[in-house]
């Protein structure tokens, strides 16, 4: 019986007050929209507003309308703008990383697949592995979590992104300074080779460098350090893995850090880059996410990614 541009109309007169503003506003003119609201009327059978009163004086009838129209008008606009936008149905992927060092060459993967997938928010979190644990039932908790440790959880997935290896960064001046053991090598055609590598004992000597966790969460000590009830001369905690080498460098302290992320600095021989202990501490980075996420799909699409920029940084190296 009426249609969206009536309800436009009268409320457009309620707004102005009389016939020839709400043709002004409406871009209409006096007549046609005085045709328009007895066209109505006649559809309804019943006058919308008393004639010669101003302001506007509307009939129960045209109160209906005009709070219907009230109601409506603002709820089309509201989609109209929703379905013209760009971030129709945009979806959120809440991510949280708990190995500091993996910013480097996860940021630039998100990034790209952000704008790959217009329809796609990646947002990071500030959530530590111990955190997120308990919040099963959390809006906050990350949908997905890169981290290197692995727990036995239900319904949780942890797909494996790649291994590497924990190693100690020093400056040539802290390695020479140092008394270092041998781990006896691969033979080569020289004969057998021999590596340098650090023992714990080594570290009461050093100060460490390390991110600003407390120390049982740390590598260096759960997996070195504090089995051999031994602990570094002093500790420093940085926050910036950049900065942490440039400490290193400036022979301010020894920073144990994943084999990918210091494997370009050495070639520049600034620093030197040993084992810790004879055979070394060796680690997995895995992706850790509920298998009912509703976010499940995108975290497929995007896991692939994952896994082959990692791959990258040592065919690149």
């Amino acid at each position: 019986m009426f249609e969206i541009k009536h309800l436009k109309t009268l409320t457009t007169l309620a707004n102005t007050g009389n016939i020839r503003k709400a043709a002004e506003v409406l871009f209409s003119s006096q007549s046609a929209l005085s045709h328009q609201i007895k066209d109505l009327e006649q559809r309804l059978n019943a006058p919308l507003f008393i004639r010669n009163t101003s302001p506007v004086e509307f009939t129960e009838a045209g109160k209906v309308l005009l709070s219907l129209g009230e109601e409506l008008l603002p709820k089309i606009k509201e989609a109209n703008i929703t379905l013209k936008s760009p971030s129709l149905a945009l979806s959120s992927l809440k991510i949280a990383i708990a190995c500091h060092a993996c910013f480097q060459w996860l940021l630039p993967v998100t990034s790209h697949f952000s704008q790959q997938k217009n329809n796609v928010e990646l947002e990071f979190i500030d959530e530590s592995f111990e955190i997120n644990k308990h919040k099963n039932q959390s809006e906050d908790k990350a949908d997905i979590l890169f981290t290197d440790e692995k727990l036995a959880e239900e319904n949780v997935i942890y797909q494996e992104i790649g291994q590497f290896e924990v190693m100690a960064v020093l400056s040539n001046q802290q390695a020479s300074n140092l008394k270092l053991s041998e781990r006896v090598g691969s033979f080569s055609q020289g004969g057998v080779t021999t590596t340098p590598y650090l023992l714990p004992e080594n570290f009461s000597q050093l100060t460490l460098l390390t991110y600003p966790l407390p120390p049982e969460q740390l590598d260096i000590f759960k997996l070195f350090l504090t089995p051999a009830k031994c602990k570094p001369s002093k500790i420093k905690q940085v926050t910036n893995s950049h900065v942490m080498l440039q400490m290193v460098s400036a022979n301010m302290g020894v920073a144990t850090l994943p084999d990918w992320l210091v494997s370009s600095v050495t070639k520049q021989s600034l620093f030197r880059c040993m084992r810790l202990g004879e055979t070394g501490i060796h680690k997995k980075l895995y992706a850790r996410y509920d298998k009912n996420s509703k976010q499940i799909d995108m975290i497929e699409k995007l896991l692939p990614e994952a896994i082959r920029e990692f791959t990258n940084l040592y065919i690149n190296d």
